[in-house]
């Protein structure tokens, strides 16, 4: 009955709450890595759980420390712990607006990806993840832990 009652309360809501609310989110998030130092971070960051099971490198692996660094203004920085988390925050933002501009009655074109498009970033994300895990120069400049 639980269930009912708060999809009931969701559909009373304006189409654009959800897309402000998860925005509103993003920047609470960003604001809070901007002013914590490195160590309460690394207390705080979520594990990742395949890089705990196999001891390899995820595609995210690295990835909020990506985040910290480049809200913190050290773009080298942020490309260094995961090159491929900073070149898709724009991709993220695009959907998140025409997600916005969707729920408000407004189109940005283009309207989908392609399939291209996603076949072209999963292969990406997986040569990426295979590559960052390799321990030859110069792939292990991808691995999101610092060579020793």
């Amino acid at each position: 009955m639980t269930g009912v009652l708060s999809a009931v309360r969701w559909s009373m809501l304006p189409r654009w709450v959800a897309p402000v609310a998860t925005g509103l989110l993003a920047l609470a998030v960003c604001g809070v890595l901007a002013a914590i130092d490195d160590d309460t971070r690394a207390v705080l960051a979520p594990r990742c759980p395949f890089r705990t099971v196999t001891g390899l490198d995820c595609p995210g692996c690295g990835g909020t420390r990506a985040l910290h660094a480049l809200v913190r203004g050290d773009l080298a920085l942020a490309l260094d712990h995961n090159v491929v988390t900073v070149l898709l925050l724009p991709l993220l933002a695009w959907a998140w607006m025409r997600w916005l501009l969707a729920r408000t009655g407004r189109a940005l074109a283009p309207p989908t990806l392609p399939p291209r498009v996603s076949m072209t970033l999963a292969v990406v994300l997986a040569a990426f993840m295979v590559l960052r895990n390799l321990p030859w120069l110069p792939f292990a400049h991808l691995a999101s832990t610092p060579l020793a």
